[in-house]
């Protein structure tokens, strides 16, 4: 990415242009629309007088009629999106209002949900919620349900910046550099977050409030805008920098200036007027950002200050950024775009009373589960599971439609295509992942429900339990054949057994990297095999282990791994079955066929998923062997009160250490040697492993 050079900028010429900074505002005028802003809004004075703080040139927005004493909005100024219900202010504000937001539709996999076992607590989304006024009416704006640590908002926010910076490396260009030289051509929309932050002062526990206004639409604009100014999105809810501000010294007896600022009413207005006077000056400690921002010293924003349904407004107010990147310049990846569908239609569901808030936000990955039961985490997984399958394919007709509508499917039920189908698994496999350990390719289901589906008004709602299906599975192959689609193939792709491949020639190459029709079939020709897999993956789930492999009876081999190596070889790729066209025999030799000596690649090929077992797989299996033993030499020696090493043998413990010695000598050698591998066909590999051993024959 192209760094934006400040000091060259401050080096050159004097600007010849006009100063494009307008400073403050007059404090009288940005109270006055604040003012106004509330009485049409409902909003309270706390977000107002914020958004005032931005807006630039406020009087113009207002009026006043002769016989009243109070400003009002002119009318325009606020404006109703018939589509989402949505009450839009559009404004022209400094061109460092508003910040991008962890709660972007395109970053959310880069966090971790509170449905997936082992979160980080540091990595996981407040739940949002509407805010509301003193008496609970609730109000146009959103805030977290509960007061965030520091160090946990901080760790989101790096997060959320280093997952829009990999987003934004697809555009092919710096935005920031970009908007040096064009500025902003489009609005970004924005809506008031009323975070809440707990802190320590002085030993008191404080919770302090600070109104950020985070994008719903332009997130990376934001962010590179605030870039030029030498802010960040931290610099909202932890304060600006005081050495970037032309503020007076304080008089004898006033306390210090802090060493940050965050009401937006100080140091807005303080930075609106120490950019104007750092352009007009050439030696100003700030005439280089100047410089670099003046094409967006000003620009055109939507703010959100209003809703036709309150109740829903945390629900809903991100609907207007899914909508844009349905088809969008900068598309979300696949498995945010499934995830948003989802999140769309639990909105819907709760909106239309199907569901309650707390299961909506459980489902969606964003809470915990509700009334939670006892059980095992395979047991919680899979209640979730059966939720969302339901969400997803919905039993009742009215439901179906309501998940169509919002999909944007085709009106009539009996249109629906595969296409739609395929779009729906890919929402359902993306959401029932924010459970797990691992997120998946969400083509991992393509294909394994019929193309007419929806049209024949197919559903997954009321899918038994996961011990209930197995049992089943055992007698009937259609229960089997269910329950991988169901729950199956996402159980093998979180230990990485099944990868979904890329939709393309060489998509497929590679063990393990197959659909989820072909694993699927490949499961049902050893059904036995496969549901002893299955409930050996449950156990190995609930024991925070590794799953072992079942043998062809179904029993598990112990000290063994089913990963993706083994996985394709006990469970290999079929080929299409060819439609039978006759039943007369075939004219052609049947007599079974001698197989050919096999070709340099294919012996080549093997050579390499031996190489991969053996040092993936067996290697650190031979360790934590000897592991095991070591450690119960320590706790043996505990037990009888002596170090474990002690009056040892005279020649054991350099016996040991020379074998280590000579171990950590060769590994180092097989790693330099994997390096050559790739680019050489001549290598050696030196043992001093192998020298000692043919020494001691």
């Amino acid at each position: 990415m192209t760094t934006i050079n400040m000091a060259t900028v401050s080096e050159a010429e004097p600007s010849t242009r006009a100063n494009p900074f307008p400073g403050a505002d007059t404090y009288s005028w940005t109270r006055a629309f604040s003012e106004a802003l509330a009485l049409a809004t409902g909003l309270p004075p706390l977000v107002t007088d914020v958004i005032a703080s931005y807006v630039i040139r406020p009087k113009r927005y207002l009026t006043k009629a002769r016989t009243e004493t109070i400003h009002r909005l002119r009318p325009g100024v606020i404006v109703k999106d018939e589509q989402t219900g949505l009450h839009i202010l559009s404004v022209t504000t400094h061109g460092f209002a508003g910040t991008p937001t962890e709660y972007n539709e395109r970053v959310r996999s880069a966090f971790d949900s509170p449905a997936r076992l082992g979160s980080s607590p540091v990595r996981v989304l407040p739940r949002l919620t509407t805010g509301s006024g003193p008496n609970g009416t609730a109000l146009p704006f959103v805030t977290t349900a509960e007061p965030v640590e520091p160090t946990v908002l901080n760790s989101l926010l790096g997060i959320m910046d280093r997952a829009l910076t990999e987003a934004d490396r697809k555009r092919g260009y710096d935005l920031a550099e970009d908007m040096t030289v064009f500025g902003q051509t489009n609005r970004t929309m924005h809506v008031p977050f009323l975070r809440t932050i707990t802190e320590n002062h002085q030993g008191v526990p404080v919770t302090r409030e600070v109104v950020d206004l985070v994008a719903i639409k332009g997130s990376n604009r934001s962010r590179a805008r605030l870039k030029l100014y030498g802010l960040t999105a931290r610099n909202i809810p932890f304060g600006v920098p005081t050495a970037m501000l032309d503020l007076p010294e304080p008089k004898p007896g006033q306390p210090p200036l802090p060493e940050y600022i965050a009401d937006p009413a100080v140091w807005v207005p303080a930075f609106a007027d120490t950019l104007r006077d750092a352009f007009a000056c050439p030696k100003h400690r700030l005439h280089g950002t100047a410089q670099a921002a003046a094409e967006v010293a000003t620009v055109q924003m939507q703010i959100i200050v209003g809703t036709d349904n309150p109740a829903e407004f945390h629900n809903t107010v991100f609907d207007p950024n899914r909508a844009d990147h349905r088809r969008p310049q900068l598309d979300y990846p696949l498995a945010e775009k499934s995830t948003s569908d989802m999140r769309a239609v639990l909105r819907e569901a709760k909106a239309s009373g199907r569901i309650t808030e707390r299961v909506r936000a459980w489902l969606a990955g964003e809470g915990s589960e509700p009334d939670a039961q006892s059980g095992s985490v395979t047991d919680a997984r899979d209640r979730r599971d059966r939720a969302l399958l339901g969400m997803a394919f919905p039993k009742e007709p009215e439901h179906d439609r309501e998940v169509a509508r919002v999909l944007g499917e085709p009106e009539r039920h009996y249109d629906s295509r595969e296409e739609n189908v395929t779009l729906r698994l890919r929402m359902l496999s993306a959401a029932i992942a924010e459970g797990y350990r691992t997120r998946w390719n969400p083509r991992l289901l393509d294909g394994t429900l019929y193309s007419n589906f929806i049209a024949t008004r197919g559903s997954l709602a009321d899918q038994p339990d996961w011990r209930t299906a197995l049992d089943h599975a055992e007698t009937d192959e259609t229960q089997l054949s269910d329950f991988l689609v169901t729950r199956g193939l996402h159980w093998l792709a979180e230990y990485g057994m099944v990868e979904a491949d890329r939709g393309s020639a060489d998509g497929q190459r590679g063990p393990g990297r197959r659909s989820g029709v072909s694993a699927r079939n490949a499961l049902l020709r050893k059904p036995v095999q496969t549901i002893a897999l299955m409930r050996e993956i449950a156990r190995a789930n609930d024991a925070s282990a590794l799953p072992r492999q079942v043998d062809e009876t179904g029993a598990p081999v112990d000290e063994t791994v089913a990963d993706r190596i083994w996985f394709s070889v006990t469970f290999p790729k079929t080929g299409r079955a060819k439609k039978k066209v006759d039943d007369r025999p075939g004219a052609s030799d049947s007599a079974p066929p001698q197989q050919p000596e096999p070709t340099p690649e294919q012996v080549l090929l093997d050579v390499q998923l031996r190489l991969v077992t053996s040092l993936s797989t067996e290697l650190p299996q031979a360790f934590l062997s000897a592991l095991a033993v070591a450690r119960e030499a320590i706790a043996a020696g505990a037990a009888a009160g002596k170090p474990a090493l002690a009056d040892p043998p005279s020649y054991s413990v350099e016996v040991m250490e020379q074998a280590l010695t000579r171990l950590k000598r060769d590994l180092g050698a097989m790693q330099a040697s994997l390096a050559d591998m790739k680019t050489e066909t001549e290598v050696t590999i030196d043992s001093a492993t192998e020298q000692f051993a043919e020494g001691d024959r």
